[in-house]
C-alpha cells in the first residue's frame, strides 16, 4: 500500500501536465486560418498651389545703413575761448543759425591793430608823395647851383693861368663843384626812383590791408553759423573750452540729402546695373519701422578685397529729415521683370533648386532655377523660379514633408 500511494503521488502531477499539453495542442490544431493583410503605402497629406507661368518682377532684399554725403565737421579757425554752444546734438538748425560762439575780445584787438598799421602806412605814403614833389623842386635848384659852380671853376681856371688867383682857391672851387655834382646825382636818383618807392609803399599797404581783412574775417568767424538747413550729429566742445585753429567743434549733416548704403551681392549685381542703365532702379526701405521711398543714385567707386558684391547708394526721395545717421535699414529693390517665371511660396522649394509637381497622386521632382523673391497676391514674399518643364495649371506641393522624394504618394488637402 505504501508503494502504491507513493507511485500515485508521483504520477498524478505528470498526468495533469500531460493533459494540459494535449489540450493546448488540440486548440492550436483546430484554430481557423486568418489571411495576412497586405501593408498599405503611406500617403503624405500636403497642400498644393497652381502654377502661373507669366511675367513677375523680382524683389532683391538688402541691408544697409543711413548716411549723408553732406556730412560736415565745423572746425575752429582762430585761437579763442568758447563762450556759448547754442546747438545741441540732434537739433535741427536753419541756415544762418548760430552753432558755436567764440570770445571776440582778442580778435577785436587784433583787428584794431591791423587797422592802425593800415592808417600808419597810408600816412607814410602821403609823406612820400610830398617828398617826391620836393625832390623834383630841389633837383632843379641843385642843378642851377651846379651850373654856378661850373662857371666859378671856369673863371678861376682862367685867372689861375694868368696867375691872378692862387692854386688853393681854384682847388676849393673844384671841390665845391664835385660835392655839388654828388648832390645833384643823389637828388636825381631820388627823383628817378620815386615811382618805385611809391610802389613799395603800395605793396606794404596792400599787405597791411590783407592782414586787416583777415583779422576782420577771424572776428566774423567767432560766430560759427550753419551754412544750410541741417541736423546736428555731434557736439565736441562746451562753454569755457579753449580751441585752436583746425580743432573740430561740431558735426552736422543735410537732412534733405540722406542716402542708404547697401551691398548688392554678386548674383544680382548685373541685373541691378542693367536696370540702372535703363529706366532706373526703384526701391523702398524700412528704418525704425518707417517706410522710406528710395532710388538708386550710384555705385561705390571701390570694393574691399573679398567683398561679396559692390556697395550701392540709394537716395531718399522723400522728406525724411528725422532719419538718424548710422541707423540700420532693410531694403527691397525692384529688379527688371522676369518673363516665363513662376512665383511660389517658400515652402514649395526643396534644396534651393527643386520643387515637386503632383501627378496622379504622386510627387514628381522638377529642377528649377531660382531668380529671387517677389511679392505674392496675399502680400507675402515668395520665391521666384523658372523651369521649362512647368506649365500653367500644374499643381506644386507647398508643404515641407520630411521624406520628400520622386514618386512618393501624397494626399492633397484642401487649403
Amino acid at each position: 500500500m505504501t508503494r502504491l500511494r507513493t507511485a500515485i503521488r508521483w504520477l498524478l502531477p505528470v498526468a495533469i501536465l500531460g493533459s494540459a499539453v494535449a489540450i493546448v495542442a488540440l486548440l492550436v490544431m483546430t484554430r481557423p486560418d486568418i489571411p495576412a493583410e497586405p501593408a498599405e503605402e503611406r500617403a503624405w497629406p500636403v497642400t498644393t498651389v497652381a502654377v502661373d507661368v507669366s511675367v513677375h518682377r523680382p524683389v532683391l532684399r538688402l541691408q544697409g545703413f543711413v548716411e549723408s554725403p553732406s556730412t560736415a565737421t565745423l572746425r575752429a579757425a582762430v585761437n579763442a575761448d568758447v563762450t556759448a554752444v547754442p546747438a545741441r546734438e540732434g537739433d535741427g538748425v536753419g541756415a544762418g543759425d548760430a552753432l558755436v560762439e567764440l570770445d571776440e575780445e582778442e580778435l577785436r584787438l587784433a583787428l584794431e591793430e591791423r587797422e592802425a598799421d593800415v592808417a600808419e602806412l597810408r600816412a607814410q605814403r602821403r609823406i612820400e608823395e610830398q617828398r617826391v614833389d620836393v625832390d623834383g623842386e630841389e633837383l632843379a635848384l641843385e642843378e642851377e647851383l651846379l651850373r654856378l659852380f661850373e662857371r666859378e671853376v671856369q673863371r678861376l681856371e682862367g685867372l689861375s693861368r694868368d696867375q691872378f688867383v692862387s692854386p688853393s682857391a681854384l682847388e676849393r672851387a673844384q671841390q665845391e663843384r664835385t660835392r655839388q655834382r654828388l648832390a645833384v646825382a643823389a637828388r636825381r636818383f631820388a627823383v628817378e626812383t620815386a615811382e618805385q618807392r611809391l610802389e613799395q609803399f603800395d605793396a606794404r599797404l596792400e599787405r597791411a590791408r590783407t592782414l586787416r581783412d583777415r583779422a576782420a574775417l577771424d572776428l566774423d568767424r567767432a560766430q560759427l553759423r550753419a551754412p544750410y538747413n541741417a541736423r546736428v550729429a555731434e557736439v565736441m566742445v562746451a562753454r569755457g573750452d579753449r580751441v585752436a585753429p583746425g580743432e573740430p567743434l561740431l558735426r552736422f549733416y543735410d537732412g534733405s540729402e540722406l542716402e542708404i548704403r547697401a551691398t548688392v551681392p554678386e548674383h544680382a549685381l548685373q541685373r541691378v546695373r542693367l536696370a540702372a542703365a535703363g529706366a532706373g532702379v526703384d526701391a523702398r526701405g524700412e528704418v525704425d519701422g518707417e517706410r522710406v521711398p528710395l532710388s538708386l543714385s550710384r555705385f561705390s567707386g571701390r570694393a574691399d578685397p573679398g567683398q561679396g558684391g559692390v556697395e550701392a547708394l540709394f537716395a531718399v526721395t522723400a522728406d525724411h529729415t528725422d532719419l538718424v545717421l548710422g541707423r540700420f535699414a532693410a531694403l527691397e529693390v525692384l529688379l527688371p521683370p522676369e518673363p516665363e517665371s513662376v512665383l511660389l511660396p517658400f515652402e514649395a522649394l526643396y534644396d534651393a533648386g527643386r520643387v515637386y509637381r503632383v501627378v496622379d497622386g504622386r510627387m514628381q521632382a522638377v529642377e528649377v532655377a531660382r531668380l529671387g523673391q517677389a511679392e505674392m497676391a496675399n502680400g507675402e514674399r515668395g520665391v521666384l523660379v523658372r523651369a521649362p518643364e512647368l506649365e500653367s495649371g500644374d499643381r506644386i506641393v507647398s508643404t515641407q514633408i520630411p521624406q520628400a522624394m520622386d514618386g512618393a504618394r501624397v494626399q492633397v488637402m484642401e487649403p
